[in-house]
């Protein structure tokens, strides 16, 4: 938190366009059996081997990647403004990352398992919003000795001179910033007072990301206190979306399953000789 994640984050890889898709009509051009047929004649085979190479088992051809479901997305009541062109880029943007990763996500649930009943009192007890419980998911993957290449530490990433201002023992023999509760207790204390000064969790999130400082500088500067128009840190542009990813493949996983787990995809081969099974 309140500095740039290293470049090792999902956010730092955010760096690429999109590849091309090929259309659904484009592939079904290259494997149609007239294409195939066409491209097998000029190939020079007499009419004997092209008839006998079109008699093969056709191989699955590749599909389009589905597409990813736009649902209603809120982070503590705020609704994802996916009718915003570069809001609904930036949301597939990670989804689109993710997506081989879906795999470890049984794992993260077990670890959330054991972690969420810890925070959520804590939580509670401070007035925070359920959907922070996320936050820890992005900031450091739930994993208790995590430490960044900043100095960040800990379930909720607190750097040190950050977590001694609220009250945490971070010395040679002692860094509280590993323990859950305590951690968790100086997290909820901070975002609370930045939710006092900033009065949008969108634009807290925010700034546990990229530090206050920034975000007043930027509040200062634009007409607008709008989080996703702000102009901020490309990983500070992503980072309500990573935590928004966690809490909705978390929450309702069936939702997304489709684009999480497509089905196995096999490049067409039209020189693949298989045995045909007999008709009738």
């Amino acid at each position: 938190m309140a500095a740039i994640r290293p470049a090792a984050t999902v956010a730092a890889r955010i760096t690429a366009s999109p590849l091309p898709q090929t259309t659904t009509a484009g592939i079904n051009a290259l494997v149609s059996p007239d294409a195939i047929q066409s491209r097998l004649t000029q190939s020079g085979l007499s009419r004997s081997q092209t008839s006998d190479l079109m008699a093969t088992r056709l191989v699955a051809a590749p599909t389009a990647a589905p597409d990813l479901p736009m649902l209603d997305v809120n982070f503590c009541g705020e609704c994802l403004p996916l009718d915003q062109a570069n809001v609904a880029s930036r949301w597939k943007r990670v989804f689109t990352l993710f997506r081989p990763h879906a795999s470890d996500l049984g794992d993260l649930q077990k670890r959330a398992d054991s972690f969420f009943p810890i925070i959520e009192p804590i939580l509670k007890k401070h007035d925070i919003p359920d959907d922070f419980r996320f936050v820890p998911l992005a900031e450091s993957g739930l994993r208790p000795k995590a430490i960044s290449r900043a100095g960040a530490a800990g379930y909720w990433q607190l750097m040190p001179g950050t977590a001694r201002s609220l009250g945490l023992k971070v010395n040679s023999k002692t860094d509280e910033r590993f323990n859950v509760k305590k951690a968790t207790e100086a997290a909820c204390k901070y975002i609370r007072a930045l939710y006092t000064q900033l009065g949008s969790w969108s634009l807290v999130a925010a700034a546990y990301n990229v530090g206050p400082g920034y975000i007043n500088g930027q509040l200062k500067r634009q007409a607008h206190r709008d989080y996703y128009r702000m102009h901020l840190p490309r990983e500070t542009q992503y980072y309500l979306f990573r935590v928004l990813l966690y809490k909705e493949v978390m929450s309702r996983p069936d939702d997304y399953s489709s684009f999480l787990s497509p089905a196995p995809q096999t490049a067409y081969n039209p020189w693949q000789r298989t045995r045909l099974s007999p008709i009738g």
